[in-house]
């Protein structure tokens, strides 16, 4: 049966290597598609499916010639399994690759003007999408070698519907008798059949009407006769009801469109893959997807969420509607990077995330020196897409483009930075940067991470120096100013800090770290209500950093409001469970609510001395057990009064000892390069609540001068 289609032999070309049919699974799935496919479409189609290897061909026969006819289909089916991906197959080689640069006529990646049938390889839907005429099915989880083959000829990110039956130690193709409960994937091979009928039917459709028709008006044409009264009456009846009904649905009409709408303009950008023959330019692809967010972010109309978010699905190969759902987004953008010498592919594809069909994809084959060019290009087109604006243009001026090695070198840095792990995490963070200044001296963005580092090690001087040299550099940039307000709290300089955080959220309200930051600097003021809308937008930006849901937790924390802050806390930890002030918290909170034993056992775990001493006084403390706690209060002031002092006066708070509480918060106050840190909590820390009531505590809060 020929094609529905002229100039085309069939409608559907199955390929497959013929060891994955031993047991008949490619033959029992062209048979159950056909019958799915009578009960999808009203066309009956033709499919191709070599049930005699090859048609008789060997290796030494003209194969271009005997499938030259073959391969002008609609569709293209290849059914990829571990040995699928082979060059040296026959499959791989005269059928998927073949029909690939058949559709595309050409090699992978170039423009589709030319190809069989005169059709490209990816077409437009009748709703906007793109889809692509090659559609793969995967019967086994595909090793990244092989993966990366696939990519690399299509010029894109592989996607694919799974037939695949996973248990721990299994992966084989899904058959129909497998129990959807029993598969660890959870899919049912009548609902995959059934989404490969309806990609089959998309694709049919576009194929047959290229071109929607404008709706005809020959039968409607107006009459220029006046209506007779009776016609007059009618026409004014309707005209009522229509009145009527859009008075009661207007608004509902209205709201629904403005949330459709808000919804709709939010995307994740995710790191690059890179297809570079030796895979060493995972950095470059990393470092397109942060310049594409940062271009993004002008924005003020678009939700761009945060690179450490996106970036955790980096060689994951999530299925782009299970990333939209955990990012609460709209739309994904993916790519890939290519890159050599003297010449540089970068694939982009925007897609929806609730269906995981295309709105939009690009290639582009350019020099290297054209890669800002290229993000901003690829940026402006999401905007488009996505009908936002974004304050600049093809022409923007950039500022002087990352030195490819200090940019390596910077996102190894961000990468301990992020982690908060603690001196060592800090310690390899500075060096990284450090030696990343030493490739490119221009990017405000390392000096201001600098800057919080040696405030975090009390070292104020440089941290100044760092910050005044972050601020020439970029006057409108956020993080350094919400680094110079964590400096100006370290020493209880509250109204510089307030000072400049509030220039931190004017000009970092895209950034997580500048409202994660902010966050605290408010909460400390005992401004919940401000504080709590900043972390929720550091989570809005950045659902999946365990540091916002510190942020977060600690506002419920100081709110009172235990069980809320325990949760954030534990989802905190499901992300990164490394994080020692998360620990200290999330102790706290249990204490706080009661969960005294719990709180011991949180805390047991502590590698950081002086955080687990602290709780386990406090712990003691809650359980009455005061000689346990006056104990490890001695040991904890003979290694630590010198930096801790502040959080000793806290402890002697929490014990209900107002006169030592006293002591140790002026020994803390006193000692501002060191031990002053906890005092920033004053306001607002739980802790001190047994002393709030004492005289000197309303004393000590006029001496702190906490801005109104």
């Amino acid at each position: 049966m020929p094609s529905i289609l002229p100039n085309f032999e069939y409608d559907i070309f199955i390929s497959y290597r013929h060891n994955d049919n031993l047991d008949g699974w490619v033959t029992a799935f062209v048979e159950s598609l056909e019958k799915e496919l009578k009960g999808t479409l009203k066309d009956s189609l033709s499919i191709y499916f070599d049930r005699n290897p090859h048609d008789g061909l060997l290796e030494t026969h003209n194969v271009d010639k005997s499938l030259e006819g073959k391969l002008k289909c609609l569709i293209f089916i290849p059914i990829l399994s571990q040995t699928y991906c082979d060059p040296k197959s026959f499959a791989w080689q005269h059928e998927f690759v073949a029909f690939n640069q058949m559709a595309n006529g050409g090699g992978a990646g170039e423009s589709p003007l030319r190809g069989s049938g005169g059709v490209g390889r990816d077409i437009k839907l009748p709703n906007g999408n793109v889809a692509s005429r090659i559609l793969p099915i995967k019967i086994h989880d595909l090793d990244a070698e092989d993966k990366s083959i696939i990519e690399n000829e299509i010029g894109g990110v592989l996607r694919a519907i799974e037939f695949i039956y996973k248990t721990p130690g299994v992966n084989r193709p899904l058959t129909s008798s497998d129990k959807k409960e029993d598969n660890a994937t959870k899919t049912f091979y009548k609902d995959q059949l059934n989404k490969v009928a309806n990609a089959i039917k998309e694709i049919i459709v576009a194929l047959k009407n290229p071109t929607p028709n404008p709706p005809t008006t020959t039968n409607q044409q107006l009459s220029t006769n006046p209506p007779k009264p009776k016609t007059k009456f009618i026409l004014a009846g309707i005209a009522l009801l229509l009145v009527a009904a859009l008075y009661f649905l207007y608004p509902k009409f209205i709201s629904k469109t403005s949330s459709e709408e808000a919804i709709d303009k939010s995307v994740a950008v995710l790191p690059f893959a890179d297809m570079s023959p030796n895979h060493d330019q995972e950095y470059f692809g990393d470092g397109v997807a942060e310049e594409i967010i940062n271009v993004l972010a002008h924005s003020k109309e678009l939700k761009v969420i945060s690179r450490s978010s996106s970036f955790q699905f980096k060689q994951k190969n999530e299925d782009t509607r299970k990333i939209g759902e955990m990012l609460n987004v709209a739309t994904v953008l993916e790519g890939s990077v290519r890159k050599s010498s003297d010449k540089i592919r970068i694939t982009a594809q925007l897609i929806k995330a609730s269906d995981g069909s295309h709105l939009w994809s690009q290639t582009y084959d350019r020099k290297p020196d054209d890669i800002l060019v290229i993000q901003d290009e690829i940026a402006l087109a999401v905007a488009n897409e996505l009908k936002i604006t974004l304050g600049i243009t093809k022409e923007s001026q950039k500022e002087k483009p990352w030195n490819e090695k200090a940019l390596q070198l910077y996102q190894q840095g961000r990468y301990f930075f992020d982690r908060y792990g603690g001196p060592e995490d800090f310690k390899k963070a500075e060096d990284f940067f450090l030696t990343s200044l030493q490739q490119d001296s221009s990017k405000a963005i390392v000096y201001s991470y600098l800057t919080a580092l040696a405030a975090t090690r009390g070292d104020y001087i440089k941290a100044n120096k760092y910050s005044n040299r972050a601020h020439l550099l970029d006057p409108m940039l956020g993080e350094p100013y919400a680094m110079d307000a964590n400096r100006y709290t370290d020493i209880l300089d509250f109204d510089s800090a307030f000072v400049n955080i509030k220039k931190a959220v004017q000009y970092g309200s895209a950034s997580s770290q500048v409202m994660r930051i902010s966050t605290w600097h408010f909460l400390r003021l005992g401004k919940f209500d401000e504080a709590m809308n900043l972390a929720n937008r550091a989570l809005e930006l950045d659902p999946l950093q365990a540091l916002g849901y510190r942020s977060r937790g600690a506002v419920y924390l100081y709110q009172g409001r235990y069980n809320e802050a325990i949760e954030d806390f534990k989802k905190a930890f499901g992300i990164s469970p490394s994080l020692s002030i998360t620990r200290v918290l999330f102790s706290e909170s249990l204490l706080l609510s009661g969960n005294h034993h719990e709180a011991l056992a949180v805390i047991e775990k502590e590698t950081e001395e002086t955080h687990r001493l602290y709780i386990q006084i406090l712990s003691s403390t809650a359980l009455k057990n005061f000689n346990r706690a006056d104990s490890l209060m001695a040991i904890f002031k003979n290694k630590f009064s010198h930096e801790e002092a502040g959080r000793i006066g806290f402890a002697y708070a929490f014990m209900n000892r107002p006169d030592e509480c006293f002591l140790w918060l002026e020994k803390a106050y006193k000692n501002k390069d060191k031990g002053s840190a906890w005092l920033a909590d004053f306001l607002v820390s739980p802790l001190l609540n047994p002393v709030r009531k004492d005289p000197r505590y309303a004393a000590f809060k006029k001496k702190m001068n906490f801005p109104e």
